[in-house]
């Protein structure tokens, strides 16, 4: 029987509230493509959080000596979860989620395997690649927008979400390589920190975040975004301001102050394209 310390060590290990987002990510990805149906979205929802799930549980597999450094008191390396128990449960999650996105449609199957693959390929190996490693990352979070539309079709609603998310997202790991510099510059894991020093990662998600908050608002003027939006994704530009300032002095544990607060603004973006009608 899970104890309540292995359980939130799981929870943990998923990374519960990314899951989620990325679950709520496909389902906005169906609703802005003119998706309805509550059985769709739970099933989207579902596939969406099995394969992050299974990405988050693989990167705490590979990372696990790095976390040692980094983050000790993560489930691996704090002893919680045994490192084969992690590795067999993130393929379940995979396997889990491309069954059920094989049930949504041929296309949807593929797009599964190609997220699985990724998130894999990305923790065992392609995290060490300078720029890449971001970029994936920022990459299999826009996915999962588009994913979700293909269910129903893709528009230029969830496109704009897409980019929105993907720019967010590489903004966010270009200070995440700031939070983890240490760990990541023993083990060899090539980030814009560990290659050309946490100022540099620090200018990068700064140009990146800059260019966030100036198309914030242009879906407003071009496509007529409500005020739900509007209040909404100034919200996230303030978020982003906020984590910037907390983070200018380049330390570890300030970094990793600011990317925490990152993930309020998840939220707060994903509800204003969710609400960008109203």
């Amino acid at each position: 029987m899970f104890s309540k310390s292995k359980i939130l060590a799981w929870l943990n290990i998923i990374r519960i509230g990314n899951s989620i987002a990325l679950g709520i990510a496909a389902v906005i990805g169906y609703i802005l493509g003119g998706g309805h149906r509550i059985s769709d979205m739970t099933k989207l929802f579902a596939i969406a959080f099995f394969i992050g799930g299974g990405g988050n549980i693989i990167n705490d597999y590979y990372d696990r000596d790095i976390d040692a450094v980094n983050k000790p008191w993560r489930p691996i390396p704090s002893g919680l979860i045994k490192p084969n128990e992690a590795f067999y449960t993130s393929i379940a999650f995979f396997i889990v989620g491309t069954t059920l996105a094989f049930t949504v449609g041929l296309g949807q199957g593929f797009i599964a395997v190609l997220a699985s693959a990724l998130a894999f390929l990305y923790s065992y190996k392609l995290k060490r690649v300078l720029i890449l490693n971001n970029m994936i990352i920022a990459f299999l979070t826009a996915l999962a927008i588009l994913f979700g539309a293909t269910a129903c079709q893709i528009t230029i609603h969830s496109i704009i979400a897409s980019i929105y998310a993907f720019l967010f997202n590489l903004g966010r790991e270009f200070l995440k390589g700031i939070e983890d510099v240490e760990g990541d510059k023993k083990f060899g894991v090539a980030t814009l920190a560990t290659v050309y020093g946490p100022r540099i990662a620090y200018i990068a998600s700064l140009i990146v975040f800059a260019s966030l908050i100036s198309l914030s608002l242009l879906p407003v003027i071009l496509y007529g975004y409500g005020l739900v939006y509007t209040i909404l994704a100034l919200v996230v530009d303030a978020v982003v301001v906020h984590s910037l300032i907390i983070s200018r002095n380049l330390m570890p544990e300030k970094t990793l102050r600011a990317t925490r607060e990152l993930k309020i603004a998840v939220f707060a973006g994903l509800l204003a394209f969710a609400f960008h009608g109203i």
